[in-house]
């Protein structure tokens, strides 16, 4: 069995899809995002397909986030992270001395408040 190294990450909110693939170090090899107007699969797929076209074929350990994120996850069978989850776990990781985060997406706004690092 091959070892998957990279990690897929994408983020379907109420009006943009947004991807990012992460190397084993967890630095960015690619990023870019785009307003879906409602196509949501076709928007993942072109976003994935300037990723290929870039990087070249690599496998891929994909997740998803996002207001829009669930159903397609749960479709194609890939595991699924709330959005505040996925932004508080990636602050812990990258930003440790954070205390106050406030996510803005096109439909709510969160704020997320942070004690000794949690």
């Amino acid at each position: 069995m091959t070892d998957i190294t990279n990690t897929l990450g994408i983020d379907i909110g109420s009006t943009t899809v947004k991807i990012v693939i992460l190397d084993q170090e967890r630095h960015i090899l690619f990023s870019d995002y785009k307003r879906h107007f409602a196509r949501i699969q076709e928007t993942l797929a072109d976003l994935l397909d300037e990723a290929s076209e870039k990087l070249g074929d690599l496998q891929l350990r994909p997740v998803i986030t996002g207001s829009g994120g669930l159903t397609l996850a749960q479709n194609i069978s890939i595991p699924f992270v709330q959005e505040v989850i996925a932004v508080s776990s990636a602050l812990q990781f990258q930003a440790p001395q954070t205390d106050v985060a406030i996510e803005l997406g096109g439909e709510d706004a969160k704020i997320i408040y942070f004690e000794n690092g949690n």
